[in-house]
């Protein structure tokens, strides 16, 4: 006799096994619409004002927070233009992502001069994060200069994050 395998559940079997409360409508992407001024050694939060989608309600872009409204794990994503004001300087330019005020992830890159154009950095992770908790992005550079506003296809200056699907 044939032995069969057990059949494979899917996510989406109604049994009481797999009863978990699966949520994945939670996504959103801003953008920077306006340049925003860095000073030297200095961080500053990094304004994304312009909201393209928000599937849930959970990006304010008076603030540029997100909170997300359910435990979970997201991936969080952040770039910024970043156009120094002396382009002959060597410089470094850091952006990290902060939940609750604390770094979670940082990236910098080093740039070495004379450079002719502005330069994007960006910084990525996939952290577990709780109802409420409160994601923001900071940058700061070793000389003075702008972060670009997005302008598709040239500048990239973006914030977005999506939920795994995952309970809550």
């Amino acid at each position: 006799m044939k032995s069969v395998p057990p059949k494979m559940k899917k996510p989406n079997d109604s049994n009481e096994e797999n009863k978990e409360n699966i949520n994945i409508a939670s996504a959103f992407r801003a953008v920077n619409n306006a340049n925003q001024t860095v000073l030297e050694n200095t961080f500053v939060k990094v304004n994304y004002q312009l909201k393209q989608f928000d599937l849930a309600n959970e990006y304010n872009p008076l603030t540029s927070v997100f909170r997300p409204k359910n435990n979970g794990v997201y991936l969080i994503s952040a770039t910024i233009s970043f156009i120094p004001n002396n382009n002959n300087v060597n410089y470094r330019t850091r952006i990290e992502i902060r939940v609750n005020g604390r770094p979670a992830i940082a990236i910098d890159n080093d740039f070495f001069g004379p450079i002719n154009f502005g330069n994007a950095v960006n910084v990525s992770t996939i952290q577990k994060l709780n109802a409420l908790d409160k994601v923001e992005v900071f940058a700061q550079s070793s000389i003075a200069g702008v972060i670009g506003a997005n302008v598709d296809g040239e500048v990239s200056t973006h914030f977005e994050a999506a939920r795994f699907p995952s309970p809550s």
